[in-house]
């Protein structure tokens, strides 16, 4: 008889109602893959972007639910324009222990605890998948992954402490290697009060850069404690404190109306580097500051497995310090998500699957 397991199931685009807790068939891994057994695993904003068919900027939500009721194939609401298979289990950010292995696997592998990169590899740039959104992912008690996604760890932090990694800190590093943050930089970070913006913090410090940090209301001493040299609010006096500072890169997972201040506090051949946009993904660009100050523009989403290996010896070493706010289980995933949208906390929000 198939063995079932507790999961919750993304049935199709809408509100949090097309999230299903319920049982589902546990995974067999197949060639190549691991069975995990999950211990926790974070919520993120792709989660709620795929959901709500956020990445399809050419069409409208109400476009998206009309396809999808007349069964027409979808190739437009995910981040790399592949389109979702439901039901899906979402999930990026997997830590857990490895509870079964598929043919071509070394055995040594088994018990073993593990966080995962959650990114696929499976060729040209424009064929890696995500997990959690073209595969299935961590919202579950079990999942299979490929052997090359997953990496056995020598840490003292929890599940839920490492849970916090994985989508958050690859996509920061990944922020900070392409704009190629070193010692000498001074580094603007947006939304530094969230997981990818705390994590820039930590990140950035660790190579010597000198970090300003913009986060929300009662904010500042989370950011401090994380090595922030400079804390501002999002309020009235933001564009009046940045003036202070000439920055050479900015790091931007916010948009929205305070996009043409990073630019105008940016040095001549400064860098720009985005990787979100959660104030708005339409912004206002004054070409003459990108001309006329020779600024690199760079967009960081795929990322190569050498920066997802970098994090992994990060934690090894007791380098990061990841940020949990609040922790649930999973049967309560739409409390998880409602306070995640509420943007009311500092670092992550963590389902955990102990029990």
């Amino acid at each position: 008889m198939t063995k079932l397991m507790n999961a919750v199931i993304l049935t199709g685009y809408g509100g949090p109602d097309k999230l299903v807790y319920t049982q589902v068939p546990k995974p067999q891994p197949q060639k190549g893959e691991v069975l995990i057994k999950v211990g926790a695993c974070s919520v993120n904003n792709t989660d709620f972007n795929t959901r709500t068919g956020w990445y399809a900027a050419q069409e409208s939500f109400q476009d998206i639910l009309q396809d999808q009721a007349q069964n027409s194939v979808d190739t437009s609401t995910s981040w790399q324009q592949a389109g979702i298979t439901f039901p899906r289990i979402q999930g990026a950010d997997i830590v857990g222990t490895v509870a079964g292995i598929g043919d071509g696997v070394n055995p040594d592998i088994l018990n073993q605890r593990v966080i995962c990169d959650p990114w696929i590899r499976t060729g040209k740039l424009a064929e890696y998948k995500y997990i959690g959104s073209e595969i299935d992912g961590g919202f579950a008690e079990y999942t299979v992954v490929p052997v090359t996604n997953v990496y056995p760890l020598s840490s003292s932090l929890s599940d839920v402490e490492l849970a916090a990694i994985p989508c958050a800190y690859s996509t920061a590093e990944n922020l900070v290697t392409k704009a190629r943050v070193s010692a000498k930089d001074t580094v603007l970070i947006t939304g530094a009060s969230g997981g990818v913006g705390s994590a820039a913090i930590q990140l950035c410090k660790i190579r010597g850069a000198k970090v300003v940090a913009i986060v929300g209301a009662n904010k500042e001493r989370f950011a401090r404690l994380l090595g922030a040299d400079y804390v501002y609010y999002r309020d009235e006096q933001l564009a009046s404190n940045l003036n202070k500072h000439q920055f050479t890169v900015a790091l931007d997972v916010v948009g929205g109306d305070n996009f043409p201040l990073l630019l105008r506090n940016l040095e001549i051949g400064g860098r720009y580097a985005t990787s979100g946009a959660i104030a708005g993904p339409m912004v206002t660009l004054d070409l003459r500051d990108l001309i006329y100050k020779d600024l690199e523009m760079i967009g960081a989403t795929r990322l190569e497995s050498a920066v997802f290996q970098r994090l992994v010896d990060y934690i090894n070493k007791d380098l990061l310090k990841p940020v949990v706010d609040k922790v649930f289980p999973l049967a309560q995933i739409h409390e998880a998500q409602k306070i995640f949208q509420t943007k009311s906390f500092f670092g992550k929000v963590v389902i955990t699957l102990s029990i």
